[in-house]
């Protein structure tokens, strides 16, 4: 089983020390491993806002693509636009993806997104995303098809 946090917080805050006036949200999301039986690792990078900024930054993926190595062809995406930004990505026929708007507001097709509002989408699909306000999102970009695995084989 693998699981990943990310964790959003303004300048202010410090890894490790928190910041004493702003508090800091943990999002957690799983994503099965494409296996059973592998043994645990932990993985960690850092990104700056300035690494995300106007567009959508690949942090995890599968073994040997960028950002953090999953065991599982899985792909996390994350992004901090300002208003009127615009980014795209490509979801694949057979794929599935969930967008997270952790704040802000952005527009999807004729959809408007506010902070902790999300979209189940399915490909084949090209998502046009534009920033209404200063937004942060996840974009994670899965199979459809996959064999579950451990518990969740039963």
């Amino acid at each position: 089983m693998m699981t990943m946090t990310y964790s959003v917080a303004d300048a202010s805050s410090s890894a490790g020390t928190g910041s004493q006036t702003e508090g800091m949200r943990f999002l957690q999301f799983w994503i099965l491993p494409s296996q059973d039986g592998l043994e645990n690792w932990v993985q960690q990078r850092q990104y700056t806002e300035a690494d995300r900024r106007g567009r959508l930054l690949q942090i995890m993926g599968p073994a040997g693509a960028d950002g953090l190595d999953l065991a599982q062809d899985a792909r996390v995406l994350v992004s901090k636009l300002t208003s009127g930004d615009r980014a795209s990505y490509g979801i694949a026929a057979a794929r599935g993806g969930y967008l997270y708007t952790v704040d802000g507001e952005l527009q999807l097709r004729e959809e408007s997104l506010a902070g902790g509002d999300a979209a189940k989408l399915a490909g084949p699909e090209d998502l046009e995303l534009t920033a209404s306000d200063d937004t942060e999102l996840i974009l994670i970009d899965v199979p459809l098809q996959f064999g579950p695995i451990g518990a969740w084989a039963a």
